[in-house]
């Protein structure tokens, strides 16, 4: 788009380096000469030095071809003939920087569609980042009614292995505070839904009522009294073989699961694929498969499937495909033998339940009509 920005100061000059990032066409009209030699040596703005309420510097930025017109001007005078000025020589869209509220019905009758109010904006982020510090970042919204914020999910957060539906269940949430994006520590974003998990070190980006945004804080940076108590630190205190792990140990291996999802009928791995990683059901269901495509197993939520060939080393002896959409924790080798190295005591007991937990299998495999549960892991 086409965009012309009156004011060549700090916010008209940080404006327009992001439009020109963005590789929009921009024009900035800055009276001082410095100013507009500074601009285009910097960021290679075009500019246009002189008045920007004067017609004829405005006809030489091409106000009356432009998309848009920013009014960034030290006055709230400037900036309200800036607009005038733009409304009667072309179609642009006006939005201005507002410093007094009293200027409010002026620019609007002006044709202003878009007023941003520095100090209201100012006065809202400070409050907020004075009144909860572990917020990231905010932006008020609806003239300060609604507020949009960023916040890191710590570890030791209640809320940390959650979905977002879990985390909408809670019963002091508020209802109208909604997930809005989710920020991996590598930058990436997503848009969550119900059963996108919230992980350690992601930032959660959300809009809540100004009113009711203490109870949201407070409900996404709840600890837990103890890191064991994770949901998932709680599914992986069942498996049998983990049993010797202390609750930071077990705290440590759950930290350490990558969370997948999967539609029904999607492979999760192939009889005789390496062994590297062992499941747990975090939600659906996953069946085990044999050849000829007979299930063997069904594993619902908290049940787990994959371990025998991570602890042996050999290949997969069954196949697992998604029974329903599911969401798995999946828990690598390396994660698992980091934990499971650094006690020497803690692997000699594993390695006897292991043992009995095969010589149960193998008991089962000579009686077929007994074969179940622990069949094909």
């Amino acid at each position: 788009m086409k965009i012309v920005i009156a004011g060549g100061g700090r916010v008209g000059s940080t404006l327009a380096a992001r439009l020109v990032t963005e590789h929009h066409q921009v024009t900035v009209v800055e009276r001082d000469a410095a100013t507009c030699s500074r601009l285009f040596e910097d960021i290679g703005v075009v500019t246009v030095c002189g008045d920007a309420t004067d017609p004829h510097v405005l006809d030489s930025a091409g106000v009356a071809n432009a998309d848009i017109a920013a009014g960034v001007l030290a006055r709230d005078a400037e900036n309200l003939a800036f607009a005038t000025l733009v409304r009667s020589m072309g179609s642009a869209r006006v939005m201005v920087r507002m410093l007094d509220t009293r200027y409010r019905d002026a620019y609007r009758l002006a044709g202003v569609s878009e007023l941003v109010e520095e100090a209201e904006v100012v006065v809202a982020k400070m409050t907020t980042a004075i009144d909860f510090p572990q917020v990231a970042g905010s932006l008020p919204l609806a003239a300060g009614d609604a507020i949009l914020f960023e916040l890191e999910v710590s570890a030791k957060a209640l809320v940390s292995g959650r979905t977002v539906a879990q985390v909408r269940g809670m019963p002091d949430f508020p209802r109208e505070c909604v997930f809005i994006g989710l920020l991996d520590p590598e930058g990436r974003i997503t848009l969550p839904d119900g059963g996108t998990v919230l992980r350690a070190g992601n930032t959660v980006i959300l809009v809540a009522r100004r009113a009711e945004l203490a109870r949201a804080v407070e409900c996404l940076t709840a600890e837990l009294q103890s890191q064991a108590d994770t949901p998932l630190a709680g599914m992986l205190r069942k498996v049998d073989f983990l049993a010797p792990l202390s609750d930071e140990e077990l705290s440590t291996v759950a930290r350490g699961a990558e969370y997948l999802r999967k539609e029904p009928g999607e492979a999760i791995f192939k009889k005789g694929d390496a062994g590297e990683t062992f499941y747990v059901v975090v939600s659906g269901q996953v069946n085990l498969v044999a050849e000829g495509g007979r299930v063997v197993e069904t594993v619902k939520p908290g049940g787990f499937f994959g371990e025998i060939a991570l602890l042996t080393g050999e290949p997969r002896s069954t196949s697992a495909a998604a029974a329903t959409a599911c969401e798995l924790a999946s828990v690598g080798r390396d994660d698992f033998r980091g934990v499971v190295m650094a006690n020497p005591a803690m692997a000699l007991e594993m390695s006897r339940i292991l043992g009995q937990r095969l010589a149960k299998m193998a008991q089962q495999d000579r009686a077929p009509q007994k074969r179940k549960g622990l069949f094909g892991r």
